[in-house]
């Protein structure tokens, strides 16, 4: 790594420094040109926002078998001078002579030796695997789907905070409504494990009015799930600090009942009439996000077994019940097609509450900072 030119940080050390930065709020990037040399990189460069400054701090990540020496910590402090950057932290495991050191200090670099790194890396360290049954895998479509997709202008909406992922239990109950002995339909219902609540529905034979279908999580149905252990996360999403198993408080025998009242709402069946022959457990991964720009927010939450949106305050217009097309770069609201205008100048999209309009006959859209 600090040895190397225009290379490959995809290592280890690399991994845990950007698993680090990240839960402290940093966005990352990895092996970055510093400065205008073609030869000078940098392994991991983070950035947060503060207020109105960016927080820049550089990284270099050293996996050899030897000890990091003062020359190598010298030419590190010298590409963060080329590159404009002011805090640098050189990372080995294996540790620094004592002319590193002298180094550091003269050029204000820190150092994270082995020690350095367990420490900070200990402090996002996930809990235990939990043993869980039937669990479901996390799709590689989620990755995509989390950020603000569909919008003209969605990358300006940032991750205010690091994904949250909740392995949430869904009681999905088969049942037969049988009246005079005649089958009349046979289904299932999904409930939440959490707080019981009946999520989705869906028939496989015969007819009843009044299902509370939602189509969210039927599909989840089709997929394979693990046994015992959580499944592993696709390599995208990197939350493995924020992931949860949210615990099951009901019951099967509190689900079969729920069955009954929810077919006894929409048809003129007795209790007698409903049976529930199996009642299955499946711990399906739920991604929460919240976006960010200015001082507005906005949460989605993903069914992530399937990629199902179940809640995204990203999609419905600001100033109308609309479907959204962009996000307004002054004040930060989701609007639609008819409440967007683009500036004439540095086309930049704003909302109709924002936008200028300069000329009595032209009435030419200008953002404030064109406007003048």
């Amino acid at each position: 790594m600090a040895a190397q030119t225009g290379r490959d940080s995809s290592n280890l050390v690399v991994d845990m420094v950007c698993d680090v930065c990240r839960v402290e709020g940093f966005e990352v990037e990895k092996n970055v040109q510093a400065g205008e040399s073609e030869s000078h990189f940098v392994d991991v460069i983070a950035s947060r926002r503060k207020g109105d400054k960016t927080q820049k701090v550089a990284f270099e990540c050293w996996e050899g078998d030897r000890q990091v020496n003062g020359r190598e910590v010298e030419g590190f402090a010298h590409r963060l001078r080329s590159a404009g950057l002011p805090d640098g932290i050189y990372v080995s495991p294996k540790g620094f002579t004592g002319d590193a050191e002298f180094m550091a200090r003269k050029f204000g670099v820190e150092l994270w030796d082995l020690a350095k790194l367990k420490e900070r890396v200990e402090k996002i360290k996930p809990p235990e695997r939990h043993k869980v049954p039937g669990t479901l895998p996390v799709s590689r479509a989620v990755a995509s789907q989390i950020l603000a997709h569909g919008l003209e202008n969605g990358s300006i909406l940032r991750l205010g905070s690091m994904p949250k992922l909740e392995f949430r239990p869904y009681y999905f109950a088969d049942f037969v409504l049988a009246q005079s002995k005649k089958k009349v339909a046979r289904g299932v219902i999904v409930f939440d494990g959490v707080d019981g609540r009946e999520c989705d529905a869906g028939l496989f034979e015969g007819e009843l009015k009044n299902l509370p279908g939602s189509g969210l999580f039927l599909e989840c149905l089709e997929i394979e799930p693990s046994t015992g252990s959580m499944p592993q996360l696709p390599p995208e999403l990197e939350m493995k600090n924020s992931v949860t198993v949210a615990p099951a408080t009901a019951t099967e025998e509190t689900v079969k009942a729920r069955v009954a009242e929810v077919l006894l709402q929409g048809s003129n069946a007795h209790p007698d009439d409903v049976s529930v022959p199996e009642v299955s457990l499946l711990h399906i991964p739920i991604v929460t996000v919240e976006l960010q720009t200015g001082n507005r927010s906005y949460r989605k939450i993903l069914q992530a077994a399937t990629g199902k949106m179940i809640w995204d305050e990203t999609r419905k217009c600001s100033l109308c019940d609309s479907a959204t097309s962009a996000v307004c770069e002054d004040c930060g609201a989701v609007v639609c097609h008819d409440h967007t205008r683009l500036c004439s100048s540095c086309r930049k999209h704003l909302c109709t509450g924002c936008v200028t309009i300069k000329g009595v006959i032209n009435k030419t859209p200008l953002c404030r900072a064109c406007h003048g």
